[in-house]
């Protein structure tokens, strides 16, 4: 007990992982229009392009813990503004920190935390097929009703208005390219399709990656989530949801090191409390800095190649459609 007691106060954050309440976005102004989503939580939307015809919606940071997502966030808007990536057909709105409150108490050092402010877990929360469920053991609380929660409130108001062509949110504690749905086993009408892109991706960033329907590969059913909302209730038929980290997966190396067959619980649930903090860390995000470059530059990467992908194949089916 001693032993584990002095792990959880010994370990601290790595110095290059962001404070991301002290990050001042006003310096991405020059390319892009940044407006805050809610006040309390304060949560702001990034607009890149927001006059191209081809609408894009990336989603990170809804699990606390999973400190890469919104560091990979910010590493894709940086090079975007560094002119890194050509994104000028592109309209592209992106949440970095949509789970804020709870980002800094783990920056501070909770690292095993999940859940919002509330004790609610953002990604039980949407109107997709919602059933109240608490599991506080595994972090998982649906909350009370659908939309319970002001981060999920804020989003699902952006989806309704802003109705883009692609939805993608990004997650860790897995390694996994996956396409809705979570709450059924039943594959989505253009599934096929879904897979044309996701099998390019696992091709060039993540040959390791399980791929597919989210609930299959997961392993459970997951009732309320952001990806089923999208796909399901405001039509985005391309919406995904990318697992970039799992402890056990060597993505660098291309080698599986462990099957993460037998680890499936982020869409991901684990049971933690026989986890250390540094042990919570360590299972969600890399802890050495040239992981930590690896890992952001190769799913900033994947991300633009997907949006790309999906925007050519839209544009294929709308020449199909005229001939």
């Amino acid at each position: 007990m001693f032993i584990l007691l002095l792990l959880n106060i010994s370990f601290a954050l790595p110095d290059f992982y962001h404070q991301f309440d002290s990050i001042n976005l006003n310096q991405y102004s020059n390319c892009a229009k940044i407006e805050t989503l809610i006040e309390d939580p304060k949560v702001d939307i990034i607009t890149i392009n927001e006059n191209a015809k081809f609408k894009a919606f990336l989603m990170f940071g809804e699990h606390a813990r999973e400190l890469i997502s919104p560091e990979t966030g910010l590493h894709l808007l940086d090079s975007i503004c560094n002119n890194k990536y050509d994104v000028s057909k592109y309209q592209i709105k992106m949440v970095l920190n949509l789970n804020p409150l709870s980002r800094m108490r783990v920056e501070n050092g909770e690292y095993c935390l999940r859940l919002n402010e509330n004790n609610v877990d953002l990604n039980r929360n949407y109107d997709a097929h919602f059933k109240q469920y608490t599991d506080m053991e595994m972090q998982t609380n649906s909350g009370p009703e659908p939309f319970s929660e002001p981060e999920t409130k804020a989003v699902r108001d952006l989806l309704k208005s802003y109705k883009p062509n692609m939805f993608l949110s990004i997650h860790s504690g897995s390694a996994g390219l996956f396409t809705p749905h979570a709450y059924s086993m039943e594959e989505p009408q253009n599934y096929e399709e879904l897979m044309k892109v996701l099998n390019v991706i696992r091709e060039d960033h993540c040959p390791m990656c399980e791929t597919g329907l989210s609930s299959k590969n997961v392993g459970y059913l997951a009732f309320g989530s952001a990806m089923d909302y999208a796909y399901d209730e405001i039509g985005i038929k391309n919406s995904y949801l990318f697992e970039i980290y799992h402890k056990d997966v060597n993505m660098i190396n291309d080698l599986r090191v462990e099957s993460i067959k037998k680890q499936k619980r982020s869409f991901l649930e684990i049971k933690d409390d026989n986890l250390s903090n540094q042990e919570c860390f360590d299972y969600f995000n890399p802890k050495e800095k040239e992981q930590y470059d690896w890992y952001t530059q190769n799913w900033s990467d994947a991300i633009i190649k997907t949006i790309s992908l999906v925007e050519s194949q839209q544009n294929e089916e709308i020449i199909l459609a005229h001939n």
